[in-house]
């Protein structure tokens, strides 16, 4: 069943658009940097240079934020049970 409504205030139709994809990504950028604020760091100095990172360094990034990502998807879809069930 398709959900007409997402967390964080965001709607199906914004996750087609650039607009809306930008503001889902400042909002995921916003809690990281509460949550886990030396990840949110190394983020963030990727994409200011993300030539700097070598294939390991890349690579050890998406592994930490996976976890991260993976919470924030849940909620954005509402299926943060569903998720935990799995994780178990």
């Amino acid at each position: 069943m398709i959900r007409p409504d997402l967390g964080f205030d965001m709607s199906h139709a914004d996750l087609a658009g650039r607009d809306g994809l930008v503001r889902l990504d400042r909002i995921f950028v916003a809690e990281l940097a509460e949550s886990v604020p030396e990840l949110h760091a190394r983020l963030m100095a990727a994409r200011a240079a993300p030539d700097a990172l070598d294939a390991k360094a890349e690579g050890e990034l998406i592994v930490a934020l996976g976890p991260v990502l993976d919470g924030f998807v849940a909620r954005l879809f509402g299926i943060e049970a569903e998720v935990a069930v799995l994780a178990a």
